[in-house]
């Protein structure tokens, strides 16, 4: 039994799919885990999950209640902008999966990268007919969310465009889950701090071919896209004026390469279960 403790805040959206894989529901793991919230205890060692951005200040109180434990596989999540560095914290036998990497920054030598996934109503999506070209439901908070909206004018087809006052202010997770699932494309424009976003995911989980954007008005962080995911089959852009190619093109091509991109999504979801095996076992703890 492997123990997996939860910092606080719990039910946070982008642990989504790491509940699922320690429940082995993303992909069998041949492994039994225990969920506790906060630093197990009595016990050899543990999986310890980290919302970063609640835990800045904190990385000594971190290195002193996991010194008692033989070995550790840390997780950090929920830290876009990245002010929780791994590296301050210390233990002699600890590994390191690290959500949403900034590109160019240093991470204890063998770090994971993985980014946010998909949050719970895209767990179980209902297929739905395909009556859309494209779909975008976003906020206009920023820049290149400016010029995604701008771009999606000149998107041909049939399209849903809609743009809300704030996140989780749109419409229903249910309708929204819905609407994903109608469409042929999605293009996921950047967060405010990293190119990251749930948008991408929901669109891999909808068998949706996402149309992502490799820079954040943050920092210079084109690339980051592949160092998540080098091997990525969906289009990366770094100009929203090239959507309503991209757009284009992705529609004539459905629904090939959403097969295609759909068994790359299976497979990275068993590739973080063999991840995961392969990071316990070098760390001692099967």
């Amino acid at each position: 039994m492997i123990t997996v403790g939860r910092l606080a805040p719990f039910d946070q959206w982008d642990q989504n799919m790491l509940d699922l894989l320690f429940a082995n529901e993303l992909y069998a793991t041949g492994l039994e885990f225990k969920r506790v919230d906060g630093y197990p205890t009595k016990v050899d060692g543990c999986v310890l999950i980290i919302p970063g951005r609640y835990w800045v200040e904190r990385p000594n109180a971190i290195s002193e209640a996991i010194s008692r434990f033989e070995w550790v596989l840390a997780i950090r999540t929920g830290d876009e902008e990245e002010r929780f560095q791994p590296d301050r914290v210390y233990h002699p036998n600890i590994k390191w999966w690290v959500q949403t990497p900034k590109l160019g920054a240093e991470y204890p030598e063998g770090s994971r990268f993985f980014g946010v996934g998909y949050p719970k109503h895209f767990t179980h999506p209902e297929p739905q007919p395909r009556v859309l070209d494209s779909f975008l439901s976003a906020q206009r908070t920023h820049q290149r969310r400016v010029e995604c909206f701008l771009a999606m004018n000149d998107v041909r087809g049939v399209k849903r465009v809609t743009a809300t006052a704030g996140f989780t202010q749109g419409m229903t997770p249910e309708e929204y889950a819905q609407l994903m699932c109608s469409s042929k494309t999605a293009p996921a424009p950047s967060g405010p701090e990293s190119p990251d976003s749930f948008r991408a995911y929901e669109a891999l989980q909808a068998h949706t071919v996402p149309i992502v954007d490799d820079i954040t008005p943050a920092y210079d962080s084109e690339g980051y896209w592949r160092l998540v995911h080098p091997d990525a089959p969906f289009p990366i852009l770094t100009k929203w004026e090239q959507l309503p190619g991209y757009t284009q093109d992705v529609v004539k091509q459905w629904p090939a390469n959403a097969n295609r991109i759909t068994a790359w999504w299976m497979r990275y979801k068993r590739q973080l279960a063999h991840w995961l095996v392969e990071d316990l076992t070098g760390l001692g703890a099967l």
